[in-house]
């Protein structure tokens, strides 16, 4: 049996606090949505009076909410999906094959985490406007931008993970006839399984959160979720159940996924850190 320690019993406390902090304004925001607007605003701390799941059926109403759950699944979709098929290229390039300079383009692409990708929303404005690319307003101005600013952490953790692949294996699968694609989609891609999965789930709720660029790239008929969202907002108060209702629909899937992948994620994260 093991021995309960003061130290032990402080580490457990200390995460059961955070714990409780950190799960705190998911509860909040469930019990908003679970309750009238007057209630919410007399009681908001409280547990709700009468439980309803209007706030829900009025959602679901929205249209224009709607609309917007399926232009984000569809871009997001798809800018992950460049994103992942770029990068896993250039990481097991850069992993196996030593080549002038390689050092030094892999060092540019981590200079992309260190830029802000807000500051690039002027001349993107520019470049995808009437006056250039003309792509402006429409979702397609959003996937260059999504996967290119997806590639620096992507390239960082797929490498790491094609680098513990055993040179064993490739040095067989050549034995056995195979070219360097064949080696990358047979060998490669499924021995790095765990940290594209990593890649896909953190760049998926990246993409799907994301407001600003969607506010100033897209049109007025072209909404992703979180702008969406903000039409829950009246001209002279805020409608708080309706809001959080919205927020725990496009919450619920993402808590899934976690849950789920959530080995999968770990196991990314740490691939090749231990050899």
């Amino acid at each position: 049996m093991k021995k309960v320690t003061t130290g032990f019993i402080g580490r457990h406390l200390l995460l059961i606090s955070f714990l409780l902090f950190t799960a705190y304004p998911l509860l909040w925001m469930t019990l908003t949505a679970l309750r009238s607007e007057g209630d919410a605003q007399q009681r908001p701390l409280g547990l709700p009076a009468q439980w309803t799941i209007d706030n829900l059926r009025e959602v679901f109403a929205s249209g224009n909410f709607l609309q917007a759950w399926q232009n984000s699944l569809l871009l997001c979709s798809v800018a992950v999906l460049l994103a992942i098929a770029t990068a896993a290229l250039a990481a097991f390039a850069f992993a196996q094959f030593r080549f002038r300079g390689s050092n030094v383009l892999f060092l540019l692409f981590l200079l992309g985490m260190m830029i802000p990708v807000h500051v690039t929303l002027i001349p993107l404005n520019q470049l995808l406007g009437a006056d250039a690319l003309n792509l402006k307003g429409g979702l397609g101005a959003l996937i260059g931008p999504y996967a290119g600013f997806a590639l620096p952490v992507s390239i960082l953790i797929l490498r790491r993970a094609f680098e513990a692949i055993p040179q064993e294996l490739l040095d067989a699968g050549a034995l056995d006839g195979c070219s360097q694609w064949q080696s990358f989609w047979h060998i490669g891609l499924p021995l790095a399984r765990p940290a594209l999965s990593t890649v896909l789930i953190f760049n998926f709720l990246t993409m799907w959160n994301e407001y600003a660029f969607a506010l100033t790239l897209l049109g007025p008929g072209c909404q992703t979720v979180p702008l969406a969202i903000t039409e829950f907002k009246g001209e002279h108060d805020l409608r708080i159940t309706s809001v959080c209702a919205a927020l725990l629909l496009v919450l619920i899937p993402l808590i899934l996924v976690y849950l789920f992948a959530q080995k999968q994620i770990i196991r990314g994260l740490t691939a090749g850190s231990i050899k």
